[in-house]
């Protein structure tokens, strides 16, 4: 069995990601949270470079990441800007300690610092990054298999059978770094969605996220208190996310996420995208814009389509392309 650690800042889609490769690997994964010291956790990765690269690893963690310590893994799989300092400069300390028997290291996203620092980088299509170690790909990478769907559908099935089809899920995400939701453009969604539960007979099942916001949440179950045919996860209990994927007829999603519009194309359901007002310009627009393009998602009208598309299955090829690379090395 493979060792593996995953290594992010914490965030539920990096570490999704980071689950999902070491899930295709075939790893044995220990997830390894990072907090990065300012300035650098400010300053552009480029930053970290020679001769700041010469900096001690520890130098760059705040008090409370976790240890990075022997004995050392297999493979180190490592997402977001803030992880790629940390596990560049990892790379770094292990390949003079140890040579070729250093750990592999992957990044996942555009490390926005030069390849050279990992094994290799995982990057999407549309990521401005080129070079031998780059591998490209058209989704985020993710999880959802029919096996894994079908095993959810088991589960969660029995929970939302008292809402009639046809079920429509509802992915809802929110802030990020380039993108802050105002209350009217969530106002703007719970319009938009009370349109669409007039113009059907069958139900809603709505997930917001964590960056959906207190307030954001808030509003959308004063908007929905009371309706039959509308749920609304709460965050008390289990989180529905992958049996809401296996139940859905179709998908309702904001164009905030690479990873949930990945994730729900991976159904092979249709997907209707709601834009956040001004959300503009960002790579998950962009990217919901080339879904639109190809045919495999449309704008969310008034009332729902059915149309089909050819979802590709990127995880096992990454997974053999990974695997090919890491033997080549030793």
């Amino acid at each position: 069995m493979t060792t593996c650690w995953g290594i992010t800042d914490g965030s539920a889609g990096m570490a999704a990601q980071v689950k999902a490769l070491a899930a295709a690997l075939g790893a044995e994964l220990e997830m390894k949270i990072v907090r990065v010291k300012m300035p650098w956790v400010k300053l552009p990765n480029i930053c970290y470079a020679t001769p700041l690269r010469k900096l001690v690893l520890s130098s760059l963690l705040e008090q409370g990441s976790d240890t990075l310590e022997a004995p050392w893994p297999d493979v180190v799989i490592s997402c977001g800007r803030r992880a790629a300092i940390v596990t560049s400069a990892l790379r770094d300390k292990l390949r003079a300690q140890l040579g070729v028997n250093a750990p592999y290291f992957v990044h996942i996203q555009a490390p926005q610092m030069s390849p050279k620092y990992f094994d290799l980088v995982v990057a999407m299509a549309h990521d401005k990054i080129e070079a031998t170690n780059v591998i490209k790909t058209r989704y985020a990478l993710h999880h959802v298999t029919p096996d894994v769907l079908e095993e959810a559908r088991a589960r969660w099935a029995p929970q939302f059978e008292k809402y009639p089809g046809p079920k429509v899920a509802v992915l809802i995400g929110g802030s990020t770094n380039k993108y802050t939701l105002a209350p009217e453009a969530m106002d703007h969604v719970i319009l938009v969605l009370e349109r669409l539960l007039r113009n059907t007979d069958g139900s809603l099942l709505i997930t917001p996220s964590r960056r959906t916001g207190e307030e954001g949440v808030a509003r959308l179950r004063a908007a929905f208190e009371g309706k039959e045919r509308v749920y609304v996860y709460d965050f008390a209990s289990h989180n529905p996310y992958l049996g809401m994927l296996a139940v859905a007829d179709s998908f309702v999603i904001t164009n905030d996420s690479v990873n949930m519009m990945s994730e729900a194309a991976a159904t092979g359901k249709p997907l209707h995208i709601i834009a956040f007002s001004n959300h503009k310009g960002t790579k998950p627009s962009r990217f919901a814009a080339g879904l639109i393009r190809d045919g495999i998602a449309r704008p969310l009208g008034a009332r729902l389509e059915a149309w089909e598309y050819q979802f590709k299955d990127e995880m096992g090829a990454l997974a053999q392309e990974v695997h090919q690379r890491m033997v080549m090395r030793s």
